[in-house]
């Protein structure tokens, strides 16, 4: 199917990071950690959204830290969907970059990296 005929009624602009942090022992440990996402969603006008993501991962030796923020427009015939759609799919569309960015910053000398896995976004509280 042509592209164009897909269009998505969500759009984000604006992604970036406003605050990336590690804290490590000289040695890391291989390991489980634990990780925790906290959304916070304040509607800016009519059909708009700022989005604010914080992740936090950690190991006994590791602390990871990650805030990213982005901005959404939703344009759409009908709105009923909205309130879901903006809930599920702003998260979905973000955390993958998140996901990036702690393999990022946790490749580096004397460490495994740190590769999250996905999540299913409709599970998010």
């Amino acid at each position: 199917m042509e592209l164009s005929k897909m269009k998505s009624n969500l759009k984000m602009n604006n992604l970036y990071f406003s605050s990336c942090s590690v804290e490590r022992a000289c040695k890391v440990e291989n390991g489980e950690c634990k990780a925790d996402l906290q959304r916070n969603i304040t509607k800016t006008a009519e059909h708009e959204y700022d989005v604010e993501l914080k992740l936090s991962v950690q190991k006994v030796d590791l602390s990871v830290s990650i805030i990213a923020k982005a901005h959404f427009e939703y344009e759409a015939e009908m709105y009923e969907m909205e309130d879901e759609i903006i809930n599920t799919n702003t998260t979905a569309i973000m955390f993958p970059f998140i996901r990036s960015q702690v393999t990022l910053l946790t490749t580096q000398p004397g460490m495994t990296p740190i590769v999250l896995q996905p999540i299913n976004t409709t599970k998010f509280e």
